[in-house]
């Protein structure tokens, strides 16, 4: 007779995806989600999944179409600012990862929802010699809390900025047209106000549901490479037996599934990630006290929300690599050493030395440009400075 099968309380990292459901999943669905209860991820199809997440998309979409008409105005008609130019590549940087994210995670999401419960359920197995977690708020969760909290006030702020740009005919200069050639805006205090309410309303909906695609990404990634740092610490406990060396194999696969996906996201979190840094960076700078109070708030305060980001995805992609290439030499030194049957030891031996650490990596298709190592931390605030530098002495 099979034993009762052990009852975990839930993990600690899976906590942070229980805030994030609260925060932002309140209007919509995501394709991939967290149930709880079941301790598993489900994907979500049908109508609800069109009218909840495919329609915000199209707004998001709209907001390409947008950007990109005001780009094309604001080249023609000589009224380039450098304001303009900054909250355009912005918004523009905003709408084209959430459109290009959303359609990623829409085409992979049977996929990515197998690869989690698979991930999860060889952590749950894994963890059964081992004691129970305790600890619901780890440094992790904190860290995604204050990250998520943060991320979803900032797209209001920004959009008050925009639409008050706007009615004052400094930002969206066709919009400003349309409105204005319906209801004079510098003659009717009332028309500037419903204006500034329906703009306000109109971006707050489209920034808020870009921030809630971004965090998403960023809180999932964050998860699942810390699994895969405890797991890789579990394994190191024990001894480099055939079911150990298997089970590190199991991981992976299960990672090897995805690889294409993983490095996709990584290098298109990574590139908006620093393009973002480095113009909130030059507006914070550039912009003191030319933009008004609490508006001004907005750039510091993203600046150090994509740098958070940063730090929470590369410290953990590159743990992973790190850690899980230790895990490998370790145990080749081990069985060089450990006595038992020789054919065992060397099938262990020879299955050992054709496994391979398990990180992220950036690349393209079938390219993988680098993988994240210590060096790569380094480099990109060195680059995100000098580019920021650079900016500045133009």
């Amino acid at each position: 007779m099979c034993p009762p099968r052990r009852d975990f309380p839930e993990m600690p990292n899976t906590h942070a995806l229980h805030i994030y459901r609260k925060v932002f999943l309140f209007y919509f669905k995501f394709p991939c989600s967290y149930n709880p209860s079941t301790r598993r991820f489900y994907a979500t199809s049908g109508k609800d999944l069109f009218f909840s997440f495919c329609v915000p998309e199209f707004a998001a979409l709209g907001g390409i179409i947008l950007n990109t008409t005001e780009a094309v105005y604001t080249v023609y008609s000589e009224r380039i600012r450098i304001l303009s130019v900054l909250l355009l590549l912005i918004g523009l940087i905003q709408c084209v990862y959430n459109v290009t994210a959303a359609v990623a995670f829409w085409l992979v999401k049977y996929e990515q929802a197998a690869f989690l419960n698979d991930l999860v359920r060889q952590v749950e197995k894994l963890e059964e010699g081992f004691g129970k977690r305790v600890q619901k708020w780890d440094t992790l969760t904190i860290m995604l809390f204050q990250f998520i909290v943060i991320s979803a006030t900032l797209p209001f702020l920004f959009s008050m900025f925009v639409a008050f740009l706007t009615v004052h005919d400094k930002y969206y200069h066709l919009q400003y047209a349309v409105v204005d050639s319906v209801c004079p805006m510098n003659t009717h205090l009332s028309c500037k106000l419903i204006t500034f309410m329906v703009l306000t309303i109109t971006y707050s909906y489209v920034g808020f549901h870009c921030a809630a695609i971004l965090v998403g990404s960023i809180v999932t990634s964050a998860v699942v490479l810390n699994m895969l740092l405890d797991s890789v610490r579990d394994l190191a406990k024990l001894n480099p037996r055939l079911r150990s060396i298997r089970m590190y194999q199991r991981f992976r696969i299960i990672f090897k599934t995805v690889e294409n996906m993983t490095t996709f996201l990584a290098t298109l979190m990574l590139s908006i990630g620093f393009g973002f840094t480095v113009m909130c960076n030059f507006t914070t700078v550039r912009m003191l006290g030319v933009i008004r109070m609490p508006f001004y708030l907005f750039f510091p305060t993203a600046a150090l929300v994509a740098m958070a980001a940063i730090g929470i995805l590369l410290p953990y992609g590159i743990a992973s690599w790190e850690r899980s290439g230790k895990l490998l030499a370790g145990w080749k030194v081990r069985l060089r050493v450990k006595g038992g049957i020789f054919l065992m030891r060397r099938y262990c031996e020879k299955t050992v030395k054709g496994l391979r650490p398990i990180g992220l990596r950036a690349g393209g298709g079938e390219f993988n440009f680098f993988v994240f190592k210590k060096s790569t931390k380094s480099s990109y605030y060195v680059a995100v400075m000098d580019k920021t530098i650079e900016a500045l002495m133009t």
